[in-house]
């Protein structure tokens, strides 16, 4: 993949050591994520599909997010988070090294976003 397809600036972000009253850091709240750093990357959407969640509809849209490698990028975990301008894409598991050529990194993403 060549420099120039890293057409997105995507902020990494990671949980704060900040716990509530019962011990346990809230995810869903803003201000519990701090910036730890950011990238260009290419983001490719790969699939979506709607479904129920309680009352609510709810979508899940996959994302195939690639960046360049580097000490920051390998350390990247499900227990961090992307942020491409205003839209969360939580990553779903470790980076993969694409082509083993220890160049670039792929990670898979979802974005949910709930409707109602």
């Amino acid at each position: 993949m060549k420099g120039g397809s890293l057409s997105n600036r995507v902020t990494i972000e990671r949980l704060s050591a900040t716990v509530n009253a019962a011990g346990q850091i809230d995810e869903t709240s803003a201000s519990n994520w701090v910036i730890y750093a950011e990238r260009w990357c290419h983001v490719a959407t790969r699939g979506s599909r709607e479904f129920f969640r309680g009352v609510e509809v709810a979508a899940d849209i996959s994302h195939q997010v690639t960046m360049r490698a580097d000490p920051v990028t390998k350390s990247i975990t499900v227990k961090n988070r992307l942020v491409l301008d205003s839209r969360i894409l939580s990553i779903s598991g470790p980076p993969i090294n694409v082509d083993e050529e220890q160049e670039m990194v792929r990670f898979a993403c979802v974005e949910v976003a709930t409707d109602g």
